[in-house]
């Protein structure tokens, strides 16, 4: 036995594979008791290490995490290419060259899954918004959801009335580029932190993708990247649904990594702005939720709401069926949506995708307390 041993440990980063057994007894614990997820991991770790992380990459004006995923790629490529010219040239230690590889690529892992957990995993094990908020999320009867509908409709018509649009009739943003859009959606975000001061955090920038017409191909509106606590944007979709979809992510790098959450956060972040664009697109997303689950409970009072839709918005509505419709129903679409789906479940949210439809719970009960 110890022979066996000493064999496997005879490289030193063998000890490095003890990170994988560590990042299960982390989650576990955050399973059996998330309080000190909260009082302990938040305020003493992830706080202050996203704070230093966030503002030093928000430095760079261009997608770091993008830079580094290519150079990954690049890197891999060579070591696999480095590894079957090694194998061919000495035959005689064949064995020897793939198992230090093989091993090379299971440290690589284990600290990826360690660094996950630290930087933004074990966020999901974090209270609920609805503590912070005092919010009481409760089975609704379709009144109460038909008068937030019907509000949000509202607002859309008159924000889309106040903003801009091209020659297609299609709303844009007021922005001469989406850097100036990314520090429109900081300002939102301080407005909302000086408002919910659990919010406060660096205060970093949103990074449009260079390869935002990859992440539409896999129905991808943007991505937030723990290890470089960086936002990344598609910026190839239409504009009106960005600021929200910038609020959602800069969400998420304050540590509430629930998607109904960020979606909720979002929205509210969107209000806050100064912008009727950016409250565009908050009360949008909001709609875009709301009205689905209306139609569902009750086809009456969706089409009541439906009629009062304004041309402006309608035309929005078809522009972003139309971006999305060539993608929909691709192999990759798909993959990438069984794929999140399956990492939804693994990282503390049962309902998997579905989760996001949980926001229209948050924006009743948001109302409620709101009214009260």
């Amino acid at each position: 036995m110890k022979k066996i041993l000493r064999r496997i440990f005879q490289f030193k980063r063998m000890y490095i594979l003890l990170l994988i057994p560590l990042t299960f007894v982390l989650v576990a614990l955050a399973r059996l008791d998330n309080r000190w997820v909260e009082h302990f991991f938040v305020r003493f770790i992830y706080k202050p290490v996203s704070y230093a992380v966030g503002t030093a990459v928000s430095l760079f004006p261009f997608s770091l995490s993008e830079v580094l995923a290519l150079a990954g790629i690049g890197f891999a490529v060579f070591c696999i290419v480095r590894v079957i010219i090694n194998t061919v040239k000495d035959k005689a230690k064949y064995k020897h060259i793939l198992y230090k590889f093989f091993i090379n690529i299971l440290c690589v892992i284990s600290v990826a899954l360690f660094a996950f957990e630290l930087c933004m995993g074990l966020n999901y094990y974090r209270y609920s918004i609805t503590e912070y908020l005092e919010l009481d999320v409760h089975e609704s009867d379709v009144s109460e959801l038909y008068e937030l509908t019907k509000s949000l409709a509202e607002d859309i018509n008159l924000y889309r009335s106040l903003i801009e649009e091209d020659e297609n009739g299609v709303s844009v943003l007021s922005d001469e580029n989406r850097y100036q859009t990314s520090q429109s959606a900081r300002d939102a975000y301080r407005s909302l932190s000086e408002k919910y001061t659990f919010l406060k955090a660096a205060d970093i920038r949103n990074k449009p993708l260079v390869s935002s017409k990859l992440f539409s191909m896999v129905m991808t509106t943007g991505i937030y990247i723990p290890y470089t606590f960086e936002s990344n944007i598609n910026v190839d979709v239409p504009q009106f649904s960005i600021p929200a979809t910038m609020c959602h992510e800069l969400t998420h790098f304050r540590g509430f990594m629930r998607e109904e959450e960020a979606n909720f956060l979002g929205y509210l972040a969107c209000m806050e702005s100064k912008r009727e664009d950016f409250r565009y697109s908050g009360a949008m997303l909001a709609f875009s939720y709301c009205y689905p689950q209306l139609s569902k409970a009750d086809k009456d009072l969706a089409s009541e709401i439906a009629s009062t839709i304004s041309d402006g918005v309608m035309r929005d509505l078809i522009f972003e069926d139309q971006y999305w419709e060539p993608y929909r129903k691709t192999v990759t679409a798909q993959i990438s949506n069984d794929v999140y789906d399956g990492y939804l479940n693994a990282n503390n949210q049962p309902s998997g995708i579905q989760s996001y439809g949980e926001m229209v719970d948050l924006l009743l009960a948001y109302r409620r307390a709101q009214n009260q």
